[in-house]
């Protein structure tokens, strides 16, 4: 594998990693140095999982992605100290930096990801809907005001309920998914919040000259169907693809948030045919996971992350290793490539299940000690925990590799700490409203 003149060479396979707390970098850690590669994490967070690996050959702390120059200025330094590394995007961040950063960062690494102009019409949520309805794919109603004037004259006329969706996570304060509002009024009210705390600290990407505005699009209620997850790989030339299916059955958060739980299923007739479209026509190449809801009696596209995400554990376990494809990709070794994705075409353990253990029964205390689940519900998810457990993948804990899993425990305690005193004020300020409401009814009956 030679570099430019005058670098150093590299013995063998090197790839190296960043958001270490992510479900999908330590996946794509332990799949890939189970293959012989040499597997280096950049860690943001003393608890970030994937460096603790028994496969991470070397760790690095660095800045946090979210200030993007001194992570880069950390990165190049150490990219110059051994060049020859895959360096893949593990982040919706560090895909935006890598491609945004390319010039300089190919002095130093083997990169492996698609042009700035394809991620900028994937990372921006409106341009993204342009493109997937151009290929035929159904997409939710969206609207884009640009002013709070506009904002006014429109909201009215809206069908409620409606999400305020970020228009993307590039340089975002927070990483949250948006927020749902009912009411014209809590659409103002909501919509001048996110201004409020967004646009003073997001950083101005001309690239992106709209990322401080938000979108408002259509909410779904997602019912027993779940939200739909199309994962898969799609190479440099566009001929080699594959996919997997799988349902989101928890996720973090209501109305929206990340996924905690998934099952395996079997692709929708004609979508992974939709989504191969889709990434030509968005130039994109790469692994990949397209996210459905059901929406009037069809599959609406309503994201496409073009990096690792969270259950690309599951997807290892039913047969299709997305980490080593995009490695094997990056190196130019075609005949190695095609023998892999030709056996990922004919195997699929379609019992398997994704799951963040630690997290779901942290959300099912809490759940109980607030009295928000029924003893149905709480027993359901016992079922389920139990059902499973012969063929389910971990977000983080393995018998083969645990540390990870402790140090993923650790991190959540440490979130819930900080969030409690958060918890603890919505909570009061809750129960302040329903307080006064109860007053006005009761006057009302007086």
């Amino acid at each position: 594998m030679r570099l430019n003149d005058g670098d150093a060479m590299i013995k063998g396979p090197s790839v190296i990693l960043a958001t270490a707390s992510a479900g999908g970098t330590i996946a794509a850690v332990r799949n890939l140095g189970a293959q012989g590669f040499d597997v280096d994490v950049v860690s943001s967070d003393r608890l970030g999982a994937a460096a603790w690996s028994r496969y991470t050959k070397r760790r690095f702390s660095a800045p946090p992605e979210s200030d993007s120059e001194r992570f880069l200025e950390r990165l190049l330094a150490i990219g110059q100290s051994s060049p020859g590394r895959i360096l893949l995007p593990t982040s919706d961040e560090t895909a935006w930096i890598y491609a945004e950063n390319a010039p300089r960062l190919q002095r130093h690494f083997r990169l492996y990801h698609p042009p700035i102009s394809s991620l900028r019409r994937i990372l921006d949520k409106k341009l993204f809907s342009e493109s997937a309805a151009g290929v035929g794919l159904t997409v939710l109603p969206s609207w884009d005001p640009t002013s709070l004037d506009e904002l006014a004259e429109l909201a009215p006329t809206l069908p409620f309920p409606v999400l305020i969706k970020p228009r993307t996570h590039v340089h975002r304060v927070r990483n949250d998914k948006g927020v749902v509002v009912d009411t014209p009024q809590d659409l103002i009210l909501q919509y001048r919040r996110f201004l409020d705390r967004e646009q003073p600290r997001t950083v101005d990407t001309p690239l992106l000259p709209d990322a401080k505005r938000p979108l408002l699009q259509k909410f779904v209620r997602i019912g027993a169907e779940g939200v739909l997850s199309i994962t898969g790989f799609i190479d440099r030339s566009g001929e080699l693809f594959v996919t997997r299916a799988a349902k989101k059955v928890l996720q973090r958060s209501q109305p929206i948030g990340v996924g905690v739980c998934f099952e395996a299923q079997p692709s929708p007739e004609n979508l992974p045919a939709r989504v191969r479209d889709l990434c030509r026509e968005l130039d994109y190449f790469g692994l990949f996971e397209a996210e459905f809801v059901s929406f009037d009696g069809r599959w609406a596209i309503i994201d496409f992350n073009p990096r690792m995400f969270s259950q690309v554990g599951m997807d290892i376990r039913r047969g299709m290793p997305l980490p080593l494809f995009v490695c094997l990709d990056a190196i130019g070794d075609t005949e190695a490539l095609r023998r892999e994705v030709a056996r990922a075409q004919t195997l699929d353990d379609q019992q398997a299940v994704f799951r963040d253990r630690f997290t779901l029964r942290a959300i099912l205390l809490a759940q109980t000690l607030t009295a928000r689940i029924s003893r149905e519900e709480l027993a359901k998810w016992r079922r389920w925990l139990k059902q499973h457990a012969g063929h389910a993948v971990d977000f983080a804990a393995d018998r083969d590799d645990r540390v990870p899993g402790i140090v993923h425990a650790f991190s959540e305690l440490y979130l819930g700490l900080r969030s409690l005193p958060r918890f603890l004020r919505a909570k009061a300020a809750n129960g302040m409203t329903t307080t006064k409401t109860s007053r006005k009814l009761e006057e009302q009956h007086s």
